[in-house]
């Protein structure tokens, strides 16, 4: 059986293994969210580790990673992921619905202010709504497809 290792950050730094030893994983995960205030905590994000990594050694970065910026009451959720020919991708996800049309319009404070980012209506979620994202994501390395993925420009 392959035993599911993540390595959780928190503001771009620090972090360490997602565990489930206080509380199972999606409840631990749902709580890291719900303590988002945007302004000492901002962001989360979430990775596999590479198989056979030791965690209390070393926390391994990965490329591909699934993130989140703002506080528990609104979030940006993006997702990175690196293709079969190395070339990187960034998505916001989006909630379903219809397609958004103009420029965002919503703005999402983090980093206690410093940072924003402009997202779509359908791009906010709650720290709940963002939790089920991330753990799907632990799951599965991958987020539900019912999910919309509009790509960011990199670089």
């Amino acid at each position: 059986m392959t035993v599911r290792t993540h390595v959780r950050q928190m503001n771009g730094s620090g972090g360490g293994q997602l565990l489930d030893i206080v509380r199972p994983y999606p409840d631990q995960i749902r709580y890291s969210l719900n303590q988002m205030d945007g302004t000492s905590y901002w962001a989360y994000s979430l990775w596999l580790a590479p198989e056979g990594s030791n965690l209390l050694h070393e926390l391994p970065f990965s490329e591909n990673y699934l993130q989140c910026a703002g506080s528990a009451q609104a979030l940006t959720v993006e997702l990175r992921t690196v293709d079969a020919s190395g070339i990187a991708h960034q998505y916001v996800i989006g909630k379903p619905g219809d397609p958004q049309a103009g420029d965002p319009s919503e703005v999402i404070p983090w980093d206690d202010g410093r940072r924003s980012t402009r997202v779509y209506p359908n791009e906010v979620f709650t720290a709940d709504e963002a939790a089920d994202i991330f753990y799907a994501y632990f799951l599965t390395d991958t987020i539900p497809t019912t999910y919309h993925h509009r790509q960011l420009p990199l670089g």
